[in-house]
């Protein structure tokens, strides 16, 4: 088995790799960063170049479609839930559907490619990452005919034009290297200082091996950006009694999505797959599925409800506390709306979502069977932010809903301050740190007896009442 293979774009340019990618005939996946929010992905079979993707939204192949107005965009919202759903090849559900050409779409995907590749020229700094083993889709029944060197003697070519004429833009540099070997090293000692115990070393060694395992399932957990989260069982029998019948009222789905945070980012996650502008992507069931309409909605219920596709584990105690947490913060934040200039609806689904990254690291923690402890907490809050931000750039959420997901206890903005105040006003609900300092709002009594009915309906453990502060 041959190791991952990394390092830094200004030692090992990007030329020097894709000549040694093709020359040794590679296979697998080169990821390429700079910055906190710039990634390229290039998958190789054999020594060729098959697929090229970015992590800005307009480097997607279905915004590009979308922007391009080659598919419709209901049309391509159906076939995103599907390629989401099921893990198909977005471009072989284009074809099989008979929603272009092989010549046209493959012109398509190439020249999105290319865009991508002359990119990446022009990168002074940055790291990459080799995963000979990561699985390579092969893009069906489409060969991108992009070969390495002719792909770069272009790329110098078009960046030497373009230097003489105009003057060479100033380098922003690299600032952050996410999951290398410096940055955990970085993290464990942030980990250490959260859970506040001196460790013998030989503890310490074993520790750092669980920070470097942990990072390294996260990361490959993180790369999937693209697929549903699965339904809890109460939810999933709410809509297919739905599906059921002659159409789907979409009326009907939202409050099915107020009691389930995975329903509500599922249809986000549709809803902004085709969003560019962050200033514009949805935040509330509603919005998205009055943006989506029938027959995407239609589709991804069918898809969410179907017996092949898995559930949110019934009895799993991280899973309650997580639907707890997310429904006790939703509603405390719709009630304290006002005192924050936020609508209560978006409030209410600030709060709702403000557990999404604890999703992704509990799965990870639970996979590697860490005990509950210290440890694990620090593990899991020093990574919270991080998987936060990467969460809400993948899937184009609200900048808004990023401030909540990102927020270390201190962050100014409105929805953060919002979050905080309701996660402190049910703190036996909270998971995670609260705010120094952070007290149960005035009604903090009424808010219990509410969160309470719904919990009672839910079958999850009542919420302690405690005293609200008072004027």
């Amino acid at each position: 088995m041959i190791p991952p293979f990394q390092g830094q774009l200004s030692t090992f340019g990007f030329p020097d790799l894709l000549q040694w990618m093709e020359m040794n005939r590679r296979s697998g996946r080169v990821t390429l960063r700079r910055g906190r929010d710039r990634k390229v992905v290039i998958d190789w079979k054999n020594g060729e170049i098959v697929y090229v993707s970015g992590s800005h939204p307009r480097e997607r192949l279905g915004v590009y479609l979308h922007q391009t107005r080659a598919i419709p965009p209901a049309t391509l919202h159906e076939l995103l839930v599907r390629n989401f759903a099921s893990g198909a090849n977005l471009t072989r559900l284009i074809l099989d559907g008979g929603h272009d050409t092989l010549a046209g779409l493959s012109r398509k995907v190439e020249a999105l490619a290319r865009r991508l590749l002359f990119e990446v020229f022009e990168w002074r700094n940055g790291v990459f990452r080799y995963d000979p083993d990561s699985p390579v889709e092969k893009i069906l029944r489409i060969r991108l005919k992009l070969k390495p060197q002719a792909v770069a003697f272009q790329a110098v070519k078009r960046i030497d034009d373009a230097h003489r004429r105009r003057r060479r833009p100033k380098v922003r540099g690299f600032r952050e290297a996410v999951f290398e070997e410096d940055e955990l090293e970085r993290r464990f000692w942030v980990v250490l200082e959260r859970v506040g115990t001196l460790l013998e070393p030989k503890d310490a060694r074993l520790r750092l091996e669980d920070l470097r395992d942990f990072a390294d399932r996260l990361r490959r957990r993180l790369g999937r950006i693209e697929f549903f989260r699965p339904l809890h069982e109460d939810s999933a029998a709410l809509l297919r009694d739905l599906v059921k019948r002659e159409s789907l009222e979409l009326s009907a789905v939202a409050p099915i999505a107020a009691l389930d945070p995975y329903l509500t980012l599922d249809l986000l996650i549709v809803a902004n797959s085709l969003v560019v502008d962050r200033r514009r992507s949805f935040a509330t069931a509603e919005d998205a599925l009055e943006h989506l309409g029938a027959a995407p909605v239609t589709v991804l219920a069918e898809r969410l409800v179907g017996s092949d596709f898995p559930r949110a584990r019934q009895g799993d105690r991280a899973v309650a506390a997580v639907r707890r947490a997310s429904l006790a913060a939703a509603v405390a934040a719709s009630r304290l709306a006002p005192e924050f200039g936020i609508p209560p609806d978006r409030a209410y689904a600030l709060g709702l979502l403000h557990t999404i990254p604890y999703a992704d690291l509990l799965a990870v923690v639970e996979d590697m069977k860490i005990a509950p402890g210290p440890f694990r907490a620090a593990l899991i809050e020093t990574y919270r932010p991080l998987v936060g931000r990467l969460r809400a750039e993948g899937w184009t959420l609200p900048r808004d809903l990023e401030a909540v997901l990102t927020d270390e206890g201190a962050d100014p903005r409105p929805a953060a301050a919002l979050v905080r105040a309701a996660r402190a006003t049910l703190p036996d609900c909270a998971i995670g740190h609260l705010a120094a300092g952070a007290s149960p709002a005035r009604d903090a009594g009424s808010i219990a007896t509410e969160v309470n009915r719904l919990f009672a309906f839910l079958g999850l453990p009542a919420a302690a009442v405690r005293a609200g502060r008072t004027r």
